[in-house]
Order: structure tokens, then C-alpha cells, then sequence
């Protein structure tokens, strides 16, 4: 059992490799899909030789980037506050722990491990590898204005707003948090946090996600 001090009560369990990942998730990825999305749109227009228009595409927007040195916990929302993540130093090894929980979300997921005793499924979350989260706590909650993990407010990339109710601190798009060798990056179509060293990473919506 670990205790992340006046925020979170976590239990890991192990699904199919030995480490733990982010405030009680496995960190390891079924074996079966590492990957799930929905079926992009069918075009709404023809070009003039019969063959289908291509999708209109989105320029990311770059913005700033906040150093999360030097700090414990840190905790953010997606602008739809749709997305809460979390971040912390990984217990007993180097680096940082990353989590995010979608509270809403279309996609489909592998059915759940035997090995897995809690809830299943509602994230991500990244260390070294990246996975499917299987966790007995939420971290909704600890984004709001004023909690320790919410240090950054102020900062620019950060926004407040209202999420069933409470205050909490987003991450703007096109801006993002750096822990360590971490990058998470706020985007329209959903969070992207990538190992900078390993090259994992999940990219997580409402609509999909993707593990790397």
C-alpha cells in the first residue's frame, strides 16, 4: 500500500509484469490491444474526379512548457475537464510517475485482467513503459485551486475552470508539463505524454486512446 501524503490512498497490483505504475496502476499494457480508436468520419464531399476529399486536418498550437523540478505532486485537467492527470516521483527509482483518468470516453477496452482486483480501465499512465490503469482510488478531486498538486496555477499555460462544480487548474492547449525525462502535452484532440528516454508514451481522449 502506498500513501501519496494528504491526497491519495493507492494499492498496486501486478498484471503481468513485476513493477507498479502510477498510484496503483499495473505497469503493464495487455498483451492482447495496446491500441483502440473509433473510425475516422466518412467525408462529407467528393473531389471533382470521384475520390473522396481528405479530412480537414488541425494545426497543433505550440505553447509554453512548465518544469515540474523541485516539486511532489502535481495535478492537471484537460480545458474540457474531461482529462485529470497527476504526476509524482516514482517510489524507490528514478524519474516520475504519470496518471491520467478520463471521465467520459467512447472507446473500447480489452477485457480485465484476472489479476486485476480493482477498477479497470478508466486511464493511462506512463513511467518507463506505458499502460492501462488498475486502480482502487481517483484522483478527480485533486486538481482544484488551492490543493499542493495545483502549485502551477499562475503559471503561463494554466487556466482555471469549473468542473462539476469545483475550480480546478487545466493545462491550456498546446501547453505543457515536464517531469524529468516526462513531457505531457495538452492538446484539442486529448493529453499526449511521452518518455523522453524510453520513447513510451499514451496518447488518451474521449474518442481514443493509444498506447506507445
Amino acid at each position: 500500500m502506498r500513501r501519496l501524503p494528504g491526497i491519495f490512498l493507492a494499492l498496486c497490483v501486478a498484471v503481468a509484469l513485476a513493477s507498479c505504475g502510477v498510484f496503483g496502476a499495473s505497469s503493464a499494457a495487455p498483451t492482447a490491444t495496446v491500441f483502440v480508436t473509433v473510425p475516422e468520419p466518412e467525408p462529407t464531399a467528393a473531389t471533382p474526379n470521384g475520390s473522396r476529399a481528405p479530412a480537414a486536418t488541425t494545426t497543433a498550437v505550440v505553447g509554453p512548457t512548465i518544469d515540474a523540478a523541485g516539486h511532489g505532486v502535481t495535478t492537471w485537467d484537460s480545458p474540457s475537464g474531461n482529462i485529470v492527470c497527476a504526476a509524482f516521483p516514482n517510489d524507490g527509482a528514478p524519474g516520475f510517475e504519470v496518471r491520467c483518468d478520463v471521465m467520459q470516453h467512447t472507446w473500447t477496452l480489452p477485457p480485465k485482467p484476472a489479476s486485476c482486483e480493482f477498477d479497470w480501465g478508466h486511464g493511462t499512465f506512463l513511467t518507463t513503459k506505458s499502460g492501462i490503469t488498475c486502480v482502487s482510488d481517483a484522483i478527480a478531486g485533486s486538481d482544484v485551486v488551492g490543493s499542493d498538486g495545483t502549485w502551477w496555477n499562475g503559471q503561463p499555460g494554466s487556466q482555471v475552470v469549473t468542473v462539476e462544480g469545483r475550480k480546478a487548474v487545466a493545462l491550456a492547449y498546446g501547453a505543457s508539463l515536464k517531469f524529468g525525462d516526462i513531457l505531457c502535452t495538452s492538446a484539442t484532440d486529448g493529453m499526449h505524454c511521452t518518455n523522453t528516454t524510453t520513447k513510451a508514451g499514451f496518447d488518451i481522449s474521449r474518442a481514443a486512446y493509444s498506447l506507445r
